[in-house]
């Protein structure tokens, strides 16, 4: 009679995987296209009324009801959402159901189309772990296959964000879970896999490159390695004063901005509004200033500043206990330092 319950077993196990990784891949492409047509009216609303007052009330009135939407329903939706997956992993209590998915995914598209620059990664792990928690409390599971379940979803969410399904899989693998058993490699796969498809075949927005552009650039020779050996060095340097500088913005706000949450993500965004409301049409939008990054289509000048405006905008953005993740604005940081160091 173990026979065909294991199967059973393993047939339960598929389904939830391939659910999961539905409903993450599902999640993460409500997120890219709500970001993408709230932010449409947000250029919109640019163009009809004077850009210096538009954009900072448009950032203020976001993260106003940002803050009030986590206030009020789910605090635990605050930040990027992965140490508070982590922590469930580690089996510490806290609540990670439907109700801070909801929550994040809508908190998220407000902060994100308002213009702060956080990107989507986090809020789609969060999501991805929330939704497979809710959705393993409705098949009876052991405690450890729920926490395989938790990963998978997170992976899932990272893998339609970036429109990666291997580095989902190696996220649950190497950062979640430190575990490469079969039913934690395949529940990984299956649920990022999945997500990724859907991601792909509905038009999420992505990091991919448009290698066509960049193919031509390419080139190696041996009297670059001492520049490279350099840019490290600076990413480095530079990567660790980025850390610190986070958690000292999550200090200045608990010990001189006492106050609640609405008004504290309101000040980011009005802060944020103020700032973009000086730039270029072209590099009021973080998908655009990705763009002219990899493409190299703007001098090292402007390059400079923006590096050091986004620098300062995130820790300022983040600190507020936005809902937004902190690896795509890195990522943007550290292409603005190579575009710089070329120099």
């Amino acid at each position: 009679h173990s026979f065909p319950t294991r199967r059973s077993s393993d047939r339960l196990a598929i389904f939830e995987a391939c659910l999961i990784g539905l409903v993450s891949g599902l999640a993460a492409l409500l997120l890219g296209e709500g970001i993408g047509w709230l932010g449409g009216w947000r250029r919109t609303i640019a163009h009809w009324f004077p850009v210096y007052l538009a954009l900072p009330a448009i950032g203020l009135l976001g993260g106003f009801l940002t803050g009030w939407l986590l206030d009020r329903f789910a605090p635990e939706a605050t930040g990027s959402g992965m140490s508070e997956v982590k922590a469930v992993l580690a089996k510490v209590p806290m609540p990670l159901n439907l109700r801070i998915a909801l929550v994040k995914l809508i908190g998220a598209t407000l902060v994100l189309a308002s213009g702060m620059p956080l990107g989507k990664e986090g809020p789609t792990v969060q999501i991805g772990a929330a939704l497979a928690n809710q959705l393993s409390r409705w098949f009876p599971t052991s405690p450890e296959h729920r926490r395989q379940l938790i990963a998978a979803g997170a992976g899932a969410g990272l893998a339609a964000a970036f429109n990666a399904p291997i580095a989902g899989v190696m996220f649950v693998i190497e950062e979640l879970l430190q575990d490469v058993s079969g039913i934690t490699l395949g529940t990984a796969i299956l649920a990022s896999f999945i997500a990724s498809i859907v991601a792909r075949i509905y038009g999420s927005h992505s990091l991919n490159l448009d290698l066509q552009l960049i193919a031509g650039n390419t080139s190696f020779s041996a009297q670059e390695i001492p520049f490279y050996l350099l840019l490290g060095i600076l990413a480095g340097l530079l990567g660790a004063l980025f850390n610190r500088g986070i958690l000292g913005s999550l200090s200045f706000y608990r010990r001189f901005l006492n106050v609640s949450l609405p008004w504290r993500i309101g000040f980011a965004g009005l802060i944020t509004g103020i700032a973009l409301s000086f730039l270029p049409i072209a590099l009021r939008d973080h998908a655009e200033l990705q763009q002219l990054l990899l493409t190299g289509q703007i001098n090292w000048q402007l390059v400079a500043s923006m590096f050091c405006l986004q620098f300062v905008l995130i820790l300022i953005t983040y600190g507020s206990g936005a809902p937004g993740g902190l690896l795509v604005p890195s990522m943007t940081l550290g292409r603005s330092e190579e575009h710089t160091s070329e120099l």
